[in-house]
């Protein structure tokens, strides 16, 4: 009908709001943001016949947020690329941080996704890093180039069949991910 559900004050981002909310269970949605919003988890009740929107609890970009990208829901940890330094962030449903990456293994404004339990992250340069989904610690399995001399390689990334399709500023690009094409594990 178009008519609002509910609605809320206490979560704002002043410019660029570009990822995208994550639907958690238990009526919950993860949102973030960059330029200094932050993250926070809201929870939604029913109240006299109303919904309301509460906020559960609230991080600062320097723990997490996002820029560019929408985080990813996996196993009951949230992962993403938080801006300032573009670390690689594990975050448990309770807003602890549970790791971030460190030195050489910054990320910029890079694209993210998962598959078969692999986070596959793209650096702003154009490199593809291969890192373990497990809140146990950050567990780089392997990286290479995707394009030699990327530039601003943020578009989200795609995979179709075994192939990773990912973009930069200048072209798109598919590459053979599956393991018989290169006799991986």
């Amino acid at each position: 009908t178009g008519e609002l559900l509910w609605d809320t004050t206490e979560w704002k981002v002043t410019m660029a709001t570009v990822a995208s909310p994550v639907p958690v269970a238990g009526g919950r949605i993860f949102v973030s943001g960059g330029y200094g919003a932050g993250s926070a988890m809201i929870e939604l009740r029913q109240q006299e016949g109303r919904i309301e929107a509460s906020i559960l609890w609230r991080l600062k970009q320097e723990q997490f947020g996002s820029e560019q990208q929408t985080p990813i829901l996996y196993k009951d940890h949230i992962y993403g690329v938080i801006p300032g330094g573009g670390a690689l962030v594990c975050l448990g449903l309770d807003g602890k941080v549970r790791w971030a990456s460190s030195g050489r293994n910054r990320f910029g404004l890079g694209p993210y996704i998962i598959a078969d339990g692999i986070l596959l992250v793209v650096s702003d340069n154009g490199t593809l890093s291969a890192v373990e989904a497990s809140p146990a610690g950050f567990s780089l399995l392997w990286q290479f180039p995707l394009f030699e001399e990327g530039h601003e390689t943020w578009a989200p990334l795609a995979i179709v069949d075994g192939r990773l399709i990912a973009r930069e500023y200048h072209r798109v690009a598919a590459f053979d991910l599956r393991k018989e094409s290169y006799g991986g594990p």
